[in-house]
This record gives structure tokens, sequence and C-alpha cells, in this order.
């Protein structure tokens, strides 16, 4: 602000000086003055920031003005809404500012030097007079040095800082077709900031009137500047007494931080907002307008389209690619889809700027508050059904059917996405290792069924997808994986020495052991898989790794008498929960339905049929049979055979709900 203020008084000087050419005889300089770098700082560093030297080639600092100077709060520029306060900034930021200059005076050249300082007793100090030859030219040097330490530390070090400052606060100048020339010196280099600011500007530079409501009319400039140049993010920017004076961002109301163009890059659009109005409408402090009985919002709101219309080129590209989010949004959560109604009418709403993350935020509040809605409804409905006749209750039990009809619909089809990701999870797990050449380990297989080591007590019910092997798994309420036999079954009641002897038989030929861990024990209360007056069946599910078609044979290698022992070591078992909580008793009448998966080979098919498990499924590749002796169901599913049973489940759910690009 110190440097701002005063060159708006060289600004002042040089229009009073040449009131009708100003633009082309003015010239206003501002010198960086800079430390030297110390040895501790890197030399491709920027040298601390010590001051600045504001020179023009104004009027100089005349009797009159002179006099104005020296009184505060003064009515000289009040046209231009100066209070003559401006250069008490000066004094704020900077211990020294030192003013010297030039005038006329009873057509004589004279010099003014004087040392303004904060001091109520003496604020001028080092007063000097001299008279200069008459070549001499008029104008005012102001030197601004030694920072007071609090603005010291935060002052811009970076020239490209400094010249963005200075280019964003006097923007309404630097815009004009004809316009003062502003000199930057920093780091032995010069720019002519009027002319870099005017000529990186690649839009048609004509301003237009814009109706901003009441009868009134702005003057409006669409600037678009490449980026890395411009001083600015995307912004309207209110101009009044020849500077900025409101800046309102505008990347949120347009949606984009810059816009896209193959010949210049990103751009920055900044309309450049002048006129009449705002002249007499600016506040003494130059900070703002007060438009008497029109609300600044709506003027804003006029000026705002008004940008809207001039950048429906660029914002058109970005409203298709808001298009395209939205589909792989719904895509991915068809749970959304009732929540964003017509899907056009939501695009048109939806900032540009928004990334997936946003957009999903936003469509999940919608989501809340239609639920939220709706359950109002329903007690509205309950607490008036009394007043109502039974048309009427009907026809609010209908909408609100039809509302709930496609939430639910929209849950459903989130379900069915979320089942396909899952189904393409284990065809990625079961493929071939690029790096290794070699299959997945059993264990990262069995994983995306359900996780390793773990029973139901501490497992969510959607942490499973046990619904790859058979759709009436997903309804079992306990799950053991991979976990002893014994942490989670006990005997019922002490066994018989005779019991206590089979035993000991079946585990010296590796058939029996409470140590072994089935890769999935599952049972208690299935829905959809009970019968009634009957034990409750179990469930064994044994995995074999993708990689594995040869079997010895042996009772450690030989996947039916894996799933023998399992059973031996369950029977006459109590089951109980996390918590110690009973669950169930087996006995030798509990049922038992066992699965294999695994890739299919002869000597796997040799090894069921050697157990009388050797009747085809319907797609002839896996077999199923039943084993007497322990009331057990078995069968053998390929992986391929998983695969294409669950896709096609999931693809009915697909079809009936209209879901049928996402299949693919």
């Amino acid at each position: 602000m110190p440097v701002f203020e005063a060159m708006t008084n060289a600004l002042y000087a040089i229009q009073e000086k040449f009131p009708e050419d100003w633009p082309d005889e003015g010239v206003i300089t501002v010198e960086v003055l800079r430390a030297e770098l110390t040895k501790d700082e890197d030399p491709d560093d920027h040298p601390q920031v010590t001051g600045f030297i504001i020179t023009d080639n104004g009027m100089g600092l005349s009797d009159e003005l002179f006099s104005y100077f020296l009184e505060l709060d003064t009515e000289y520029r009040a046209i231009k809404k100066g209070r003559g306060i401006g250069r008490l900034a000066w004094l704020k930021v900077f211990l020294n500012a030192r003013v010297i200059s030039i005038f006329e005076r009873s057509e004589e050249m004279v010099e003014r030097s004087f040392l303004f300082q904060l001091s109520n007793e003496r604020p001028i100090s080092e007063y000097v007079e001299s008279v200069k030859s008459a070549q001499e030219a008029t104008g005012t040097i102001v030197s601004l040095t030694d920072f007071r330490e609090i603005f010291g530390a935060k002052v811009f070090r970076h020239p490209d800082q400094i010249r963005n400052h200075i280019l964003a606060h006097f923007i309404s100048l630097f815009a004009q077709a004809k316009r003062l020339r502003i000199n930057l010196v920093d780091e032995g280099a010069t720019t002519n900031l009027s002319d870099f600011f005017f000529d990186s500007i690649v839009s048609d530079k004509t301003p237009v009137l814009v109706d901003i409501g009441d009868g009134r009319n702005a003057s409006m400039q669409h600037l678009l500047i490449p980026r890395k140049l411009a001083p600015i993010g995307n912004s309207i920017v209110y101009c009044a007494a020849d500077r900025a004076v409101r800046t309102e961002a505008i990347n949120d109301v347009i949606g984009m931080k810059a816009l896209p163009n193959e010949e210049h890059g990103e751009l920055i659009y900044i309309g450049l907002v002048s006129g009449d109005v705002f002249e007499e409408s600016l506040n003494h402090e130059r900070t703002g307008f007060d438009f008497g009985d029109v609300d600044y919002e709506e003027v804003n709101g006029h000026l705002v389209e008004e940008a809207r219309n001039f950048l429906s080129p660029y914002l058109e590209q970005r409203r298709q690619k808001n298009k395209e989010l939205l589909d792989n949004v719904l895509n991915d959560n068809p749970l959304y889809a009732a929540a964003i109604g017509d899907p056009e009418k939501y695009i048109e709403s939806m900032p540009l700027n928004w990334d997936e993350t946003r957009l999903v935020q936003d469509v999940a509040v919608r989501r809340h508050r239609a639920r939220k809605a709706l359950f109002k409804q329903i007690e509205k409905l309950e607490k008036n059904t009394a007043s109502m006749n039974d048309e009427e209750f009907a026809q609010h039990v209908k909408a609100i059917s039809n509302e709930l009809g496609e939430t639910e619909k929209s849950a459903l089809a989130q379900y069915v996405v979320e089942r396909r990701m899952v189904i393409e999870l284990l065809k990625a797990r079961r493929k071939l290792d690029d790096s290794s050449g070699k299959h997945q380990r059993e264990n990262v297989i069995h994983e995306v069924f359900c996780p390793l080591g773990v029973t139901s007590d501490t497992l969510n019910y959607d942490d499973h997808n046990l619904w790859l092997v058979d759709d009436r798994l997903a309804y079992y309420s306990f799950v053991a994986s991979d976990r002893p036999i014994k942490s989670f079954a006990a005997d019922a009641e002490k066994p018989s020495s005779e019991e206590a002897e089979r035993r000991q038989q079946l585990a010296g030929i590796g058939a029996y052991g409470e140590k072994s861990e089935p890769d999935l024990a599952v049972f208690r209360y299935p829905m959809l898989f009970r019968r009634s007056q009957t034990p409750d069946p179990v469930v064994i599910v044994e995995f074999k790794s993708p990689d594995k078609t040869t079997y010895t044979g042996a009772p450690n290698d030989n996947p039916v008498m894996q799933i023998r022992k399992y059973i031996e070591s369950l029977q006459k078992k109590g089951c109980y929960d996390y918590e110690n909580n009973r669950i169930t008793d087996i006995n030798e009448k509990t049922p038992f339905h066992c699965f294999l998966i695994a890739e299919p080979s002869e000597q796997l098919y040799s090894l069921l049929r050697a157990h009388m498990i050797y009747k085809p499924t319907p797609d002839g590749e896996g077999r199923f049979g039943y084993i007497d002796d322990l009331n057990a169901y078995f069968e053998f599913i390929p992986y391929e055979q998983v695969l294409k049973n669950a896709s096609m489940r999931n693809e009915a759910f697909f079809k009936k709900l209209k879901l049928e690009s996402l299949s693919s």
C-alpha cells in the first residue's frame, strides 16, 4: 500500500501537469532496492527487498501542494475520493520516507527535499530548498526505505510477485489503449509494465456496455491473458479513480482456474468494470462502493452473467467433461442416480471445477436430504391418517412408494456394480503374475472370497464374498475362515473310550485333527438353506491354488480326504462364537454341504471318482456326489465356472435394472 499510494500521488501530479495528454507524456518509475546476498544465502535466491524509489515527471510538490501535504484529511482531491491520509501508510511500514521534488515558483525551478517521519512534534525534518537551473524538469522522487520489522519479514522477494501486485492494483490503467508509461526497475532489468500487460492481452480489448439494473450501465472489458503472465486469477475487477477498488474472484462461479487455449496455453479471464456509476459510488476509503438502494450483489450478478456469456465457448468444453465425469460416477455408483434426478439439469448446475470427490460429496448430501424428506413424508402420513379418506390415503401411499422404489432400485444397482468389481478382482488374481510367471498363492485367492484367520464375530457382513460360490452362503450368520477347529468347536460331552480310540485311529491315517483349518466353515441359521425340523447344515469350502493341477492322493494332498477330516473333527462337538456363546451342536445327523474350488485336471477327476464323486454338473466341468457315511453333499466347482456362474447371476440383475451398459 505505501508503494501504491506513492504511485497514485505521482499519477495525480502527472495528470495536473499534462491535463490533456497525460497518458502520452507521463512516466512513473518504480525502483526496487535490495540488499546484498549474504554468504549463507543461495546465489540463485533473490536478495531481500529493503525499499522502493518512486519517481515521476509530474508538476512537483508546489507550495500549494506542500501545504496540503502538511494537512491531514484535506478536501483537495475529494473529487478523486482522496482524503490526504494515504501517505501515512509510508510511516506505518517504513522508518524513512524521503521526498525530493522540483517544482516551479515565480518562473524559477525550485527543489524541495525533506524527511517525512512519524513524530507529532516534528513530522518534517532535514528540510532543504534550493534554486535549480531553468532547464530542470519538474517531478518528484519518493524514497521509502528501512522496513519496520513486522513488514520487512513479509515483503515479497520474487520480481514476478512485485510486478504482478502492481499490475493488479493499477489494472484499469494498464488495460487502456492509451496508457501512462510505468517502468519497474528490479535487479538491473527495466520492464515497461504498461506495454507488458497490454501486449499480453489476447482478446479484443473493446469495452461493452452492460445493464446492471435500475437504468444504469457499466463499461466492461473482457480480457484474456496467458496464465503465466496474469497478475490475478479469473476475476471481475471494479475500477474507479484510476485504480482497482474491488476484485471478485470467479473461479468457483465459472468452475475453472484457467481456460484452455492451444495457441497461448492456459488463459486467465479478467472482467474490467468501470463507469460513472462506480466513480460516483466510490467510498472515501476507496475500498468499496455505495450504490444507495441498489444491492451490490445484484450489480455483481449482472456482471457475472455477462462474463459467463463471454466465456461460453470455453465453458462448453468443460461441461462436456462434466457429463463424462457424471456418467463415470453413476456407472460406479448407481446408488446416486435417484438423488441426481434429471442428469442434464444436474450437469447444467455443476460448477466446472469439480472433480470426482467434490461431485460424490454433493450427491451424497442430496441423497441424505432426499431420504430425510422421504421419512418426513412418511411421518406426516402417519400423523394425518385419521383425517384422510381411503382415496386420499391411497394417493399418498402410492407417491411415497414410487419414490421409495427408485431409491431402493438405486441401492440394488449399487450392490450389483460392487459385485461386478469383486468378480473382476477374482479374474485378475486367477491370472498368471507377469513378474514371476506364476499364479497367485492360494491365500491370495482365498482373500477375495473371505479374509483369512477371522470369524464372523470380527467380520462385517460386507467383508466376505461367499456369494461367488453360492448366493445362499451370503445369508449364513457364522463364518470361520482359516481358523483351527479347536478355536470355535469343542466336545459337547466327554468322548467315550470308543470315540477316543476311533479318533486316534483316524488321526493315525491323517483323517482327524482338531488343529486342522478348513478354508471356510459356514453354519447357523442359513435363511435359504435350512430345512425345518432338521439340524442346520454346515458348509465347508476348500480352495486350491490356480496353479495346482497335480495330486498325490496322500491324505494331506487329497481334497476329499481333507474335507472328510474336517467333518470327522467337527462331529460330536458344540460350536461357539467369539464370546463363547453356544451356536449349535454337530452330530452324525448334521448335514454337510462341501465345496471344492480348484482348477480341473485329469488327476483331480480321477481322485474324485475314487470317492464316488463323478456326476457332472450341467456345465460339464464340475462334479458332485454324496458321501453317505458323513451325510455330506460334495461339489467340485472349477474357478472358471465360479466366475461364469457369478457373472451370469449378476447379469440378470443388470438387465432387470436396465444397466446393460455397465455389464460390459
